[in-house]
């Protein structure tokens, strides 16, 4: 669908969507987990406010905590 008009795809457009789609879902797959990091990370002020006020291992282990909740492939 196009414009909410519905537009006729070909056999090869098809295949190159479907070829697209297999391949991003790869990529998620093998990269996911940074995303998942990234947005379970505490803000750099908020890690830094950590470290200043409950020391680096305090902050080592609400770090740790997000990477083993989000292990690499």
């Amino acid at each position: 669908m196009v414009n909410g008009v519905v537009v006729a795809m070909t056999d090869a457009e098809i295949t190159a969507r479907n070829a697209e789609i297999a391949a991003n879902k790869v990529e998620e797959a093998a990269n996911g987990y940074k995303t998942e990091r990234a947005n379970e990370y505490p803000s750099v002020v908020d890690q830094l406010d950590e470290i200043y006020h409950s020391g680096i291992d305090s902050w080592k282990t609400t770090i740790k905590a997000v990477k083993d909740k989000y292990p690499k492939p």
